[in-house]
């Protein structure tokens, strides 16, 4: 889920640059062992992005649009997660588009642009939408820092629990990441006030997740080196489904990767 956490850097960047309740059958320890033994999946990754806010230059509402999809693999045994990311942005009338492979090695990020593989750093917003593994400590993290019910379904069981924006940050462990990056001399310039914020998790009989939705209303103040303030409305949703967990996946280093370049340069 730290996906969403970098479509928000993203916009902010347009503008500015647990314990488990009673349950029968599933109790907290056998949720957190089934997520201890992931050691392979595929994950289909849905999100989507919008926002307005004033430009206090004209006083002209912007409005700005982002959607995408990841569809890729992962073996945490291996350190090994490869696959396909794709993005849609719109704002004032113009699309863009992007359509990346990406490989992952351990703490290494890679993405392919144009032919040819570029490392990513750390520091990076794509850093983090690549690793479609991250969702399982998410997860683990909710359970461990939120007051959760789990409910019976038909054919397995789900919880569904409020969450604000810094909640959600804590458990994607970017909470540290994001004060850095939105303090000026100590001072924070960027503050989030969440207006609804929710996430979802189904569950197999045996603890295993299969599918998690997060749905967050917010409202980002920012403050320029005036003091004036100016407000964003953002909606950010999301859908990652996991399958074959468990399952046999062969990931080899793709051709090319070890002459990779900085992912910086594409921009320049």
């Amino acid at each position: 889920m730290k996906r969403a956490i970098a479509l928000l850097l993203m916009a902010v960047v347009v503008l500015a640059s647990g314990c488990i309740g009673n349950s029968v059958g599933l109790t907290e320890e056998k949720v957190l062992e089934a997520l201890q033994s992931i050691e392979t999946a595929s994950y289909d990754q849905n999100f989507s992005m919008s926002m307005h806010f004033t430009d206090p230059e004209g006083n002209k509402t912007i409005n700005f649009t982002m959607s995408g999809r990841v569809l890729g693999v992962f073996n945490n045994t291996a350190g090994l997660e490869r696959g396909n990311m794709s993005i849609t942005m719109h704002m004032m009338g113009m699309d863009v588009n992007m359509n990346w492979p990406y490989f992952v090695n351990n703490s290494s990020v890679y993405f392919m642009v144009d032919g040819k593989w570029y490392n990513v750093s750390p520091d990076d917003d794509f850093y983090s939408q690549a690793k479609g593994s991250l969702n399982v400590d998410y997860i683990r993290n909710l359970l461990r820092t939120k007051n959760v019910t789990i409910k019976k379904l038909s054919d397995g069981y789900s919880f569904r629990v409020n969450v604000t924006f810094w909640e959600f940050a804590n458990a994607t462990n970017q909470s540290g990441y994001l004060n850095e990056l939105w303090s000026v001399d100590g001072e924070r310039r960027v503050n989030v006030t969440t207006n609804t914020g929710w996430v979802e998790v189904h569950l197999t009989k045996d603890g295993m997740p299969t599918f998690i939705e997060t749905h967050m209303d917010l409202i980002i103040t920012i403050k320029n080196y005036s003091g004036e303030t100016t407000d964003i409305h953002m909606t950010l949703h999301e859908t990652v489904a996991l399958s074959n967990i468990n399952e046999p996946v062969e990931i080899k280093a793709p051709e090319g990767i070890e002459n990779a370049g900085d992912f910086e340069e594409i921009f320049w």
